[in-house]
């Protein structure tokens, strides 16, 4: 009986003191450093370049239409063919309206013959009306037949000229040079006055419209350098240059009309080509640029990661600026020198050690 009161006594001596011994400690494990690729941080000038697509049309570009009737005789032109500046495109069957002229013409040589009788008319009247050889009525009479045919003469010289005009008319002439793009009529075709005749381009400039927001707009002078590429001929740029900017905002798409121009001295460039139109508005001087795949987006900011001298990982808050190519400009946040990570931001808590890797 006494040993066993020995043995529990010894078992639970033994399990007393295993309780109060402490347990051992283990070691702490040091955080491994992480590797990190850094660039320093440098400030070049931003050259702000706007970017917009647009559709070749002629610098000029008219319908030319009948202004007074008659039957088509002949065309001189078609379509894609050049005309200079005052050729006659379509000529009309003139023979009605020289007619017309010579009855107008006739009819002023009777009225201009008429006029010096009517003329000594009145002289005589006015010698004799002192002297009572005439009654008042009779001079009356002789002064209103001479301003009636002084009218007559006056009229007749209008109506010439109008039909002189309506013979000039018959002949349908380019306003300006440049080519036949549409024909409307045909020959033996009779047309009325307003008819259209033909559509007539001038294509020694070629226009581009584009359509940029106001933020771009306020910047843009008609001295800023433009370059046009047309995808149909994207081996080389072009040189254009700004003609018109829009003073009136689009209400629906808040963004203004600019108009550009681009030599075309070949000809090679057509109407409703596509061009991409770059104008160069200013320039931010000493402007700090970083690659955008360094930005990290946070729920409610934007951040960056920077290794201090201690080899620390620095979280900073950045402001971002335009968009150039793969690089973004920092408004805020960033300072030319500053060691920026650009390769395992990801994985980077404030504070972590680093280790700086090629």
């Amino acid at each position: 009986m006494k040993t066993r009161c020995y043995i529990a006594l010894s078992v639970l001596m033994g399990v007393l003191l295993c309780a109060c011994t402490p347990p051992e400690e283990k070691p702490v494990a040091e955080t491994k450093p992480r590797a990190v690729q850094v660039e320093t941080v440098v400030s070049r000038d931003l050259p702000i370049v706007v970017n917009a697509v647009g559709r070749l049309a002629p610098d000029r570009e008219v319908v030319l239409s009948a202004q007074v009737s008659g039957i088509v005789e002949r065309y001189t032109v078609d379509v894609g063919a050049r005309a200079a500046a005052g050729a006659v495109l379509v000529q009309l069957d003139d023979a009605d309206h020289v007619l017309a002229l010579q009855e107008a013409e006739a009819n002023l040589q009777t009225a201009r013959i008429r006029l010096p009788v009517e003329k000594n008319a009145y002289r005589r009247a006015q010698r004799l009306l002192p002297e009572n050889a005439i009654t008042p009525e009779l001079f009356d009479q002789a002064e209103a037949a001479y301003a009636a045919a002084k009218a007559t003469v006056t009229r007749l010289e209008a109506l010439v000229a109008m039909a002189r005009r309506s013979v000039d008319k018959t002949a349908i002439t380019a306003p300006f040079g440049g080519h036949v793009t549409r024909r409307f009529v045909e020959t033996g075709q009779n047309i009325a006055v307003g008819d259209p005749v033909m559509q007539l381009a001038d294509m020694q400039s070629m226009r581009v419209n584009i359509h940029i927001s106001e933020l771009d707009t306020v910047n843009l002078d008609k001295t800023d350098p433009v370059t046009v590429t047309v995808e149909a001929y994207a081996e080389k740029s072009l040189s254009g240059r700004v003609d018109q900017i829009g003073i009136q905002a689009d209400p629906r798409t808040n963004t203004f009309e600019i108009e550009i121009l681009v030599d075309n001295p070949a000809f090679r460039l057509r109407a409703g080509l596509t061009a991409r139109v770059a104008i160069q508005t200013h320039v931010i001087p000493s402007a700090v640029m970083i690659a955008q795949h360094s930005v990290l987006f946070r729920e409610n900011r934007k951040e960056v990661f920077v290794v201090s001298p201690d080899n620390r990982a620095r979280a900073r808050t950045v402001q971002l600026g335009r968009i150039a190519g793969a690089e973004v400009h920092i408004l805020d946040g960033l300072r030319p020198g500053d060691n920026l990570v650009v390769s395992g931001a990801q994985y980077l808590k404030p504070g972590d050690t680093v280790r700086v890797v090629p």
